[in-house]
């Protein structure tokens, strides 16, 4: 299985940073807590081990940090971002990857994934700091065919739902961790980074 290089992120900007500044309000609704810098978006893009050629599905794209790396690497990037607010940030981030980038604007679990989403297609997101919320998106979209498997930043609360609920067909495991302090404002919870496959079936 092939993998794209991930380039070097060390000069680009820092859109968390600009946000805080103007005083941007987050919003607790949604869970949000944006990566505070593009070298902690690289780090997360080199766990994600995604196949050359494959489509990849951001949940939550927020400022867009994490869907311009994974655009700069290469690889096509549907972002889908819940808050209207963050339109025009996603849309200067990735507006200069052209067709290799794609933004939508609404709730995932009012999106066409199955439509949209090529098959055996890779999840890779910061899922929202609330636990109830990021596990049942996480269920939500996994109930596509089109996804094979993920790697998502998530409350360590969700991981040990989604481990405990055998339901969804999911296997979850724990590939690294990071730091609360990586995001602004800082996550109020210890967080995991789990990799996530479909279970295969059992042959008789």
């Amino acid at each position: 299985m092939q993998h794209l290089p991930v380039p070097s992120t060390a000069t680009a900007p820092a859109p968390a940073a600009a946000f805080a500044s103007g005083g941007f309000q987050v919003r607790a609704d949604l869970g949000q807590h944006f990566l505070r810098s593009p070298e902690s978006a690289r780090r997360l893009l080199e766990r994600a081990n995604i196949p050359v050629g494959a489509q990849v599905l951001e949940v939550g794209a927020g400022l867009g940090t994490l869907s311009a790396t994974i655009a700069a690497s290469g690889y096509r990037i549907w972002a889908v971002e819940k808050d209207k607010r963050l339109r025009d940030q996603l849309c200067r981030q990735l507006g200069a990857f052209g067709d290799r980038a794609r933004v939508t604007i609404d709730d995932v679990r009012r999106v066409d994934l199955d439509g949209h989403l090529d098959a055996r297609s890779t999840l890779v997101s910061i899922m929202p700091f609330d636990a109830d919320l990021s596990t049942a998106l996480i269920a939500h979209v996994f109930a596509s065919s089109r996804l094979a498997r993920g790697l998502v930043v998530l409350p360590s609360r969700s991981a040990d739902l989604l481990a405990a609920d055998a339901s969804h067909g999911l296997r979850i495991e724990e590939v690294d961790g990071i730091a609360r302090a990586d995001f602004w404002p800082p996550a109020p919870a210890a967080l995991r980074v789990v990799a996530i496959e479909r279970r295969q079936p059992c042959r008789s």
